[in-house]
């Protein structure tokens, strides 16, 4: 991966998140009702246990997400402040295929926080409310299945977030770069992704920037789909199995 085509992609992904997060679906924003019905119409259309587990490793398309929160707790208040996210195939990267945005919290970023993802209040004042965001995310995820590093943070705080915009739980499979980690290699400490990229040369370009963090934790998912095929896995199912 060029490092001048991932600094490209976050120039632009920036750009678009302060003009409003244009274009990641064409027309305008059609009003916070529509972004609510479609939000409700997800668990509707899909199925927890879907096709996925049983699609070629080389062939699984997935979207690898971080999300950059005001704190690690959703249930005591906490809550997105940007979501940054890019498309795989097999264990290849779709820098094309990427989305990024903040996101207006209900709260005031904690200085930690500020300090920590660069994102301030007056960055997220005129950032579009969660409802937009979902909406928007899942509408780019389509039915490929979620990838996160440690993907409890991004698990809960999804549902989280569509039960407090729409009543509707997490109905996309979301899967964990640790779940090839553990089954193929031993983690290093505690597995952080600064360990782990450190570990296979893999460069975060910002951290705690959640679409430098996707990628990043894109190509160690990557690694790992090379890793199971060399062994002979072939399928999601066949890594299930070896780790009950």
């Amino acid at each position: 991966m060029a490092q001048w085509e991932l600094l490209r992609r976050i120039w632009h992904l920036n750009r678009e998140s302060a003009r409003g997060v244009k274009g990641w679906e064409t027309g305008h924003i059609e009003g916070d009702k529509h972004h609510l019905a479609y939000l409700r119409s997800l668990s509707k259309e899909r199925k927890q246990a879907d096709s996925s587990v049983d699609i070629l490793l080389a062939e699984m398309e997935v979207v690898v997400v971080d999300l950059e929160t005001t704190g690690f707790y959703p249930d005591h208040g906490d809550e997105m402040i940007s979501i940054g996210a890019v498309a795989m195939k097999g264990d290849r990267l779709l820098l094309g295929d990427s989305f990024y945005t903040l996101v207006k919290p209900g709260r005031s970023i904690p200085p930690h926080i500020r300090s920590l993802t660069g994102i301030t209040d007056e960055m997220v004042q005129d950032a579009p409310e969660l409802v937009q965001v979902l909406a928007r995310f899942f509408r780019y995820v389509g039915d490929r299945p979620l990838v996160a590093h440690h993907s409890r943070h991004e698990r809960e705080f999804f549902r989280a977030g569509l039960w407090k915009t729409s009543r509707r739980p997490l109905s996309h499979r979301m899967l964990d770069t640790m779940l090839f980690i553990r089954l193929l290699s031993s983690p290093v400490g505690n597995g952080s992704l600064d360990a782990l990229c450190t570990m296979h040369d893999i460069p975060i370009s910002r951290r705690h920037h959640a679409y430098c963090d996707a990628v990043a934790a894109g190509t160690l998912w990557g690694k790992y789909v090379t890793k199971a095929q060399a062994v002979g896995y072939t399928n999601l199912r066949q890594i299930y199995e070896a780790l009950r």
